[in-house]
């Protein structure tokens, strides 16, 4: 997945632990986040709850066909910004978490923009929910590494 937040105008994301997008049984989902600019406070870097890997999973986000929901798991709140911490990162840094590691992004109000690469890893033994937002057709299998 490819990110960029525009400078003055890149959007905040709100929290959320990757495996909500990425749901499998048992949860697997790895985030690998690619730099590929300097992600700095001022242009919307990540943001982590320390240790929050070993919360709940709050929500999960659902597609059948065209149909989207969000399906609440977990009344869990989710942290208050006050008790996040920034991971700035320069260009070429590898970001790496948990998928049940809850993070944000705050919008980009710099005059500087914020390019990043993201890529979602699971276990191929683990099961990939039908209903997750990215799936392959049969033309495409979903295929793991031996």
């Amino acid at each position: 997945m490819y990110i960029f937040k525009q400078p003055g105008i890149g959007g905040e994301v709100r929290w959320h632990p990757d495996a909500t997008f990425f749901d499998s049984t048992p949860i697997t989902v790895t985030t690998f986040w690619f730099a590929l600019e300097d992600a700095t406070v001022d242009n919307g870097c990540l943001w982590a709850e320390p240790g929050g890997h070993r919360g709940p999973l709050r929500e999960r986000f659902l597609r059948e066909g065209d149909h989207i929901t969000m399906e609440k798991l977990d009344a869990t709140p989710w942290p208050d910004n006050s008790t996040a911490v920034p991971l700035e990162a320069k260009a070429g840094t590898l970001v790496c978490f948990h998928g049940l590691l809850p993070h944000y992004s705050a919008p980009n109000r710099s005059p500087v923009s914020r390019h990043a690469f993201t890529l979602h890893a699971t276990d191929a033994r683990s099961i990939y929910s039908a209903r997750n937002w990215i799936q392959r057709d049969a033309a495409l299998p979903v295929r793991g590494f031996d």
